[in-house]
């Protein structure tokens, strides 16, 4: 075994180099952690695969209804194709960022009722603007995913390390249904006003039933 000077780890007499740091290694030596020997394998990328698939019917659908859309103008007026192209798309994320992906699972939500909040409102802008999207839609799914958020991270326990953050998000992203409201986006306010007071509520909640572990995230997330 051949010793790594900076990472006091002793690695197979096979390598010149650190496999961790990169650099050259020194004689052997003796430590208390070993890194394991290991073949050098070339991992081809597969050419096929159901990522790939997906994406190929996801565009080939697009293009087909785009096209359509575009040949039968004279017959409907209306750009229904953008509404064909934004379900399309989220059917994708939530295939390759949900089904697929091994991110968080806040991280998970809050992306989701950002993308499903967006194709509400273009369906919303689509079918005359009627404001049922920015009015009821957007504040009131927020408050849905604000619940699940918290009731998973109560679940799994891991509300203090892992989920406020995107706890917080929500409490931020909740504000704008208010500010849609101010400039005549929305037309009626309090579906916008109990998504800010139901998030709030949450927050208050999670300090006053918290211990020293929270109060310390809190910190380290705002620099205190």
């Amino acid at each position: 075994m051949r010793l790594c000077n900076r990472c006091n780890v002793s690695v197979d007499d096979q390598h010149d180099y650190c496999p961790l740091c990169s650099r050259p290694l020194g004689n052997r030596g003796n430590s208390a952690s070993e890194y394991p020997s290991y073949s050098k394998l070339h991992q081809e990328t597969a050419v096929f695969t159901r990522t790939k698939l997906f994406l190929f019917l996801t565009i080939s659908a697009i293009v087909l209804s785009i096209t359509i859309n575009l040949l039968t103008l004279q017959l409907n007026p209306k750009l229904w194709s953008a509404i064909v192209t934004t379900g399309l798309i989220y059917a994708w994320v939530i295939v390759k960022d949900t089904i697929l992906s091994k991110a968080h699972i806040g991280k998970k939500i809050l992306f989701h009722y950002a993308i499903l909040a967006l194709f509400l409102l273009v369906i919303d802008i689509f079918v005359g603007f009627m404001k049922w999207s920015t009015t009821y839609a957007i504040p009131l799914f927020g408050m849905a995913a604000t619940f699940v958020m918290t009731l998973l991270a109560i679940i799994k326990k891991s509300l203090w390390h892992n989920d406020i953050g995107y706890l917080l998000a929500m409490f931020f992203i909740s504000l704008c249904p208010a500010i849609l409201f101010i400039f005549q986006l929305a037309d009626v306010i309090w579906p916008s006003v109990a998504a800010i007071v139901y998030s709030l509520l949450t927050i208050i909640g999670m300090i006053i039933f918290s211990d020293r572990q929270f109060k310390e995230e809190i910190k380290k997330r705002f620099h205190f």
